[in-house]
């Protein structure tokens, strides 16, 4: 017996059902910070792909040890318990749904931090997943990893100076490294120098 041809009914309670469960999905995509999975390395899916995306590291869905390593410098930049694991306060923090971040982030000020201590942990706070606070890092470059500024040579996210990038170990140029490395470093030169060492 010839199977009966969906009619136009069929068709368009299969596409609602189906824009349903794609709204689900990323209804699901950022849960709250009591309610987000565990993430350690190993783990893989969604929310794996979203916590690298707010990293600014590539997303392929895996807890691998590129995310590892983003995941510590994060953690480690802003007073959280530095595990490697994506647990509430995490989560919390990478969304902006978190608790204050933990009191010890002090520690691993430097004297010339300490100056410029209600700045920093300000700053902490409107980030955007950056080493350093938002508002430098769409002034110097927009956010964009590969920009080059002809005038000076800085290069990358955070406009860094080839000679500053050398001195806290960077390899290459800036504009070439990954969006990782370009964290940690940028990361490094604001506890150092705060603010003052970008021109916005």
């Amino acid at each position: 017996m010839p199977r009966k041809k969906p009619t136009h009914a069929r068709r368009r309670a299969a596409v609602r059902a189906g824009l349903t469960t794609v709204a689900g999905v990323l209804a699901t995509a950022a849960p709250a910070a009591a309610d987000a999975p565990l993430l350690a390395q190993g783990t893989s899916g969604p929310a794996v792909s979203q916590v690298q995306g707010a990293l600014h590291i590539g997303v392929n869905g895996r807890f691998d040890a590129v995310t590892k390593h983003a995941v510590l410098t994060f953690q480690r930049r802003d007073g959280l318990l530095v595990d490697g694991v994506v647990g509430p306060q995490t989560w919390g923090a990478l969304f902006g749904i978190a608790p204050q971040p933990a009191a010890h982030a002090a520690a691993t000020s430097t004297s010339s931090a300490t100056s410029t201590g209600s700045t920093t942990s300000s700053a902490s706070s409107s980030t955007g997943g950056y080493a350093v606070p938002a508002g430098i890092v769409s002034c110097e470059s927009g956010g964009n990893y590969s920009a080059v500024n002809p005038s000076s040579g800085a290069g990358g996210a955070y406009q860094i100076l080839p000679s500053t990038w050398r001195a806290y170990g960077g390899q290459g140029l800036p504009q070439d490294a990954s969006p990782a490395e370009q964290g940690r470093i940028a990361g490094e030169i604001y506890a150092n120098q705060g603010a003052s060492a970008w021109s916005c």
